[in-house]
């Protein structure tokens, strides 16, 4: 049976979307770590993998995120995700889409149901 989510930031390119979702059947949980998922999709290999989350700041004009993996910083337009093992920075489009493409929906829903 399918996990009930939201999309509620959705970042893209090419090559790579990045995606936080909100879990929607677990109207009690108090742990944020249980209910938000932030996510990195590689397209060309279709692997989906959790980013560990450490750190979050909301400015006026830009929010940033701190993960293991990396950082990412985005407005409503834009975002650059830079990988904090090889340095490289990705540009992003910034997207308020709710639904995701295809193939990323498809390894959500994957990801989500295997927790």
């Amino acid at each position: 049976m399918p996990v009930p989510y939201r999309t509620l930031f959705f970042l893209d390119n090419a090559t790579t979307s990045i995606v936080e979702i909100k879990r929607l059947d677990l109207p009690t949980e108090q742990d944020p770590g249980l209910l938000y998922h932030w996510l990195l999709f590689d397209k060309a290999t279709q692997n989906i993998i959790k980013l560990e989350f450490l750190s979050m700041n909301s400015l006026p004009q830009v929010e940033e995120r701190e993960f293991a993996q990396g950082s990412l910083r985005f407005d409503p337009q834009t975002g650059a995700y830079t990988s904090a093992t090889t340095g490289q920075t990705q540009q992003l489009a910034a997207s308020r889409h709710t639904a995701l493409p295809q193939p990323l929906a498809q390894a959500a829903e994957g990801y989500l149901q295997a927790l």
